[in-house]
């Protein structure tokens, strides 16, 4: 932590989004803690359990912000969300809230959502690992180094270089308009004070600001890989529901990583 209160490091919390939506009932719920955009939208979807899903990731979105800002949860609804695509400027892409740096990953009912001070450029991603992969997936994804040396069969192995690559291109809002085979994952190079968890760098010769980026791997329920990426190793750590959404800030313990 910095001496004004404000994380110096990155905190990521996993949960159910039904749990998010259990322990946002304390602050009146959905309707008090989400501006009316975010419920319509919430309520298009054609599944209620996709809308409730899409209803527990941007509450949970929005107190990690309000957690970095230090402002009381009951701002969080006004919060200014904007987006900006990185490749055609238009109103799309990562979403980004003033003053913090944010990044936001669903699979299923479950949510992943990384935060970090302002200034910490990050991106996060939260996959399930599927029991085979579609036929063209190596291709696409991964970089001749990369598919040299992996088994057939191994799935999960490929998955894991996949949410590493999303949280990459997630870092300055490329998403996949850059294909992930353009990136190559190597072993990272630590110094003494290296913070534990950074276990691989991003090699991107064709795109600068990819290149050198930092991997860490976050540890995620049963049949979920997450990892998160970032401009500089800082500190991580894993918040309960309890933490993000009303509890004090804790001083930074030992990462809880992967």
């Amino acid at each position: 932590m910095t001496a004004g209160g404000s994380p110096s490091g990155i905190d990521f919390v996993i949960a159910s989004a039904n749990h998010v939506l259990d322990h946002a009932g304390r602050w009146g719920g959905a309707t008090a803690l989400l501006p009316r955009a975010e419920l319509d939208t919430a309520d298009r979807f054609r599944k209620p359990a996709d809308g409730r899903a899409y209803i527990g990731a941007h509450i949970l979105f929005r107190s990690m912000a309000v957690r970095v800002l230090g402002i009381p949860m009951e701002k969080s609804s006004g919060l200014a969300v904007r987006r900006k695509c990185h490749s055609c400027g238009g109103p799309h892409g990562k979403p980004m809230i003033e003053g913090t740096s944010l990044s936001l990953s669903r699979s299923g009912e479950t949510v992943l959502v990384a935060s970090g001070p302002q200034g910490l450029s990050l991106g996060a991603d939260l996959e399930s690992v599927p029991a085979r992969l579609h036929a063209g997936f190596d291709d696409f994804s991964l970089s001749a180094t990369e598919q040299a040396g992996l088994a057939c069969s191994d799935v999960e192995s490929r998955i894991r270089l996949w949410v590493a690559k999303e949280a990459a291109l997630k870092v300055h809002g490329h998403g996949l308009a850059v294909e992930p085979r353009r990136l190559h994952l190597r072993p990272a190079k630590h110094g003494p004070s290296t913070p534990d968890g950074w276990s691989s760098d991003v090699e991107a010769p064709l795109h600068h600001d990819l290149d050198g980026l930092h991997i860490a791997w976050l540890r995620a329920p049963a049949g979920l890989t997450a990892a998160v990426a970032s401009t500089l190793r800082a500190s991580i750590r894993e918040l309960d529901l309890a933490q993000s959404l009303f509890a004090p800030r804790l001083p930074y313990s030992s990462p809880r990583t992967s």
